[in-house]
């Protein structure tokens, strides 16, 4: 049966993407599940924000509790149809938080439709997850603040490393991405 993420817990992490604004955010101490956070900001060929594809890769003591069972061929890999269903619940599960993420576009909250093109993973000994979260509305952006964090403070996000851990897609020329966490 797959396993969906169920945050309920003690402490608060925070990613934090912004593009022309800055913004800071403390973290406590002590979640339970540890993310590496990648996030993709789509903009359509009016260059408009439409969606924010989330990639998040789990710390390995998660992975391994999450894939438990999932793996019928006992190839010590998890099945592709049980990944699949896998990232299904947890989309499905995450909804009520608003899959971790909130968005201001010029000052205002941005609404989210639900999420799209789930896809999960196993590597290395590492889960992944990803989703396209479109807007409800393509909007153009002045200002965007983007934060991605579990406000019930049982997951910790962090930005992942690596130049490509927030990237513009078909942005405006006059974007430019500022991060902070």
């Amino acid at each position: 049966m797959p396993t969906a993420v169920r945050p309920s817990g003690l402490t608060r992490a925070a990613l934090l993407a912004t593009v022309l604004c800055g913004l800071a955010s403390a973290a406590d101490a002590h979640p339970h599940v540890w993310v590496a956070a990648r996030s993709k900001i789509v903009f359509d060929h009016d260059h408009k924000l439409s969606a924010i594809r989330q990639t998040w890769t789990f710390d390995p003591e998660y992975s391994a509790f999450a894939v438990l069972g999932l793996d019928s061929h006992r190839d010590h890999k998890p099945d592709a149809d049980r990944l699949a269903e896998l990232a299904r619940i947890n989309l499905a599960s995450l909804a009520e938080w608003n899959w971790f993420t909130a968005l201001k576009v010029n000052g205002a909250k941005a609404v989210f439709a639900p999420p799209v093109e789930p896809n999960q993973t196993y590597a290395d000994g590492r889960l992944t997850l990803s989703f396209l979260l479109p807007l409800k509305a393509p909007v153009a952006v002045k200002v965007m603040v983007l934060e991605t964090d579990d406000p019930s403070f049982f997951v910790a996000f962090n930005l992942a490393d690596g130049p490509d851990a927030v990237r513009l897609i078909d942005a405006p020329p006059s974007c430019a991405p500022r991060m902070s966490a």
